[in-house]
């Protein structure tokens, strides 16, 4: 009996010893109840029973019923770090639902993902430990829940949220121990749905709050797993989009995201035509973004396997993360190179990467591609790049969502196109002329290229009703 108890001096006057010695008792206290718990199921021979929804009215608790499991193979991820007792810090079946919802496993979460091609930047190769930690836990539960939700807060996310901080704070009040993957993940992931809100303030809040740890972790040489940084920099770049936030990394940050240019394939890094013949108004730092990005093009016409290399899908997230990061960091710039700048970014989204960001990123852009060509729609600029002007439109338009926005491109497509752009072959040669692929862009361009033909013949048949 002697080795169930210990015995923690507890000082008074000294709030953070006082904290973190209750902190250790609590701790002893749960570990030998959930071993005395533990015996008692393995005398009994329950503790590794697999239930079904049918076996628990619906619900599912220790594991994943057939019926769920396929439907949601990829949540093994992170469900095979559950613990069978049901020790964690958020309801393992709720868990066991949201996993199971195909919106959550879309979640557009640069922390960690969920899909298969994307093993490199899995919960475990990120965080390199089970689902524990209760701010982690409630941080994910968060995050899925509100991708469940179609990105607006509910009760349950608040609950998640403010669970979720508290454990943080706990957390910080001993900094050296929450410099962590764990707590710097949950801080991530709660900026994520600040950024998806729009909330630029709690974003950068959160996000000198990862600055600080990165700081702590720097000068005491603390590891942190190549996924983690990974994650810092993708959400801090994703938010800065999102929610205007000042960031606080770049592409030179981490030794793991660096990338150079191939010198076994010069060819692929020049100017497509259409931007060559433009080089003196883009400048010389946003035409060699322009470059790579073209590079971009190039890997994504290859021929693909069916199983893409782990090695060589890394590669290609930090040349993405490279050309993204820079063409962020671009400014000063004209209303003409704005425009540009934002159909480049919606091109290094959509060419290669059906990573985090596909499902909120290209929308995103797109509105603010349209915002920007809407102000200077009149402007005499545009007399003298109708190509160029063609080549925004239907990038911008292709990936904007049914409603006001694509409507919004329709609109300006009728007002702007000419008879040298009346159909799609000669629609298809202006486009090959900028940043374009045939495997990334042609379905959703071709589509809007139908769209804006029967948008202008309804149009002119309007006129005629009018008219008469």
């Amino acid at each position: 009996m002697a080795a169930d108890f210990q015995f923690i001096s507890i000082q008074v006057n000294d709030d953070a010893k006082d904290r973190a010695a209750r902190r250790q008792a609590r701790s002893h206290a749960v570990k030998k109840a959930l071993e005395k718990k533990r015996k008692r199921q393995q005398l009994a021979r329950n503790n590794f029973i697999v239930t079904t929804l049918e076996d628990r009215g619906g619900s599912v608790e220790f594991g994943l019923s057939q019926s769920v499991a396929r439907k949601a193979p990829i949540s093994g991820q992170i469900s095979n770090g559950l613990d069978p007792f049901e020790t964690l810090a958020v309801d393992s079946s709720r868990l066991q639902i949201l996993l199971a919802d195909y919106r959550a496993r879309q979640a557009p979460e640069p922390v960690f993902s969920m899909a298969e091609e994307l093993a490199f930047q899995s919960f475990r190769s990120v965080f390199k430990t089970g689902f524990d930690d209760p701010a982690l836990a409630n941080a994910v539960m968060l995050s899925l829940s509100f991708a469940v939700t179609g990105g607006s807060i509910d009760q349950e996310c608040l609950r998640y949220q403010g669970q979720a901080i508290t454990y943080i704070r706990e957390q910080m009040d001993a900094v050296d121990e929450a410099a962590s993957e764990a707590t710097i993940g949950a801080i991530l992931l709660i900026a994520g749905v600040a950024a998806r809100l729009g909330l630029k303030a709690q974003v950068e809040l959160h996000m000198s709050a990862v600055h600080q740890l990165l700081k702590i972790c720097r000068s005491k040489s603390i590891y942190l797993t190549a996924g983690i940084k990974r994650a810092i920099f993708w959400q801090d770049l994703n938010a800065s989009i999102l929610a205007n936030s000042k960031r606080i990394v770049d592409h030179a940050t981490f030794a793991e995201l660096l990338w150079a240019r191939d010198p076994f394939v010069p060819s692929h890094y020049h100017l497509p035509l259409g931007f060559k013949s433009r080089a003196y108004i883009l400048g010389v730092e946003f035409c060699a973004v322009l470059q790579d990005l073209h590079a971009l093009q190039c890997i994504r016409d290859r021929p693909r396997p069916a199983r893409t290399d782990a090695m060589q899908m890394l590669h290609i997230n930090n040349h993405t993360a490279s050309v993204q990061s820079r063409l962020v960091a671009l400014s000063g710039l004209s209303p003409l190179q704005k425009c540009c700048r934002l159909a480049a970014y919606l091109c290094s989204v959509t060419l290669c990467c059906k990573v985090w960001c596909e499902l909120v990123i290209p929308s995103h852009i797109s509105s603010e591609l349209l915002l920007n060509l809407q102000q200077t729609c009149d402007s005499l600029v545009w007399n003298e790049h109708p190509d160029l002007l063609l080549w925004l439109l239907y990038v911008g338009g292709a990936f904007a969502p049914v409603g006001p926005v694509r409507s919004g491109y329709l609109d300006l497509l009728r007002l702007k196109s000419d008879d040298d752009y009346s159909s799609w072959p000669k629609v298809h040669e202006c486009m090959r002329r900028f940043i374009w692929s045939d495997n990334a862009f042609l379905v959703p361009v071709r589509a809007l290229s139908r769209e804006v033909s029967q948008y202008c013949s309804f149009e002119e048949g309007r006129t005629c009703v009018e008219r008469k």
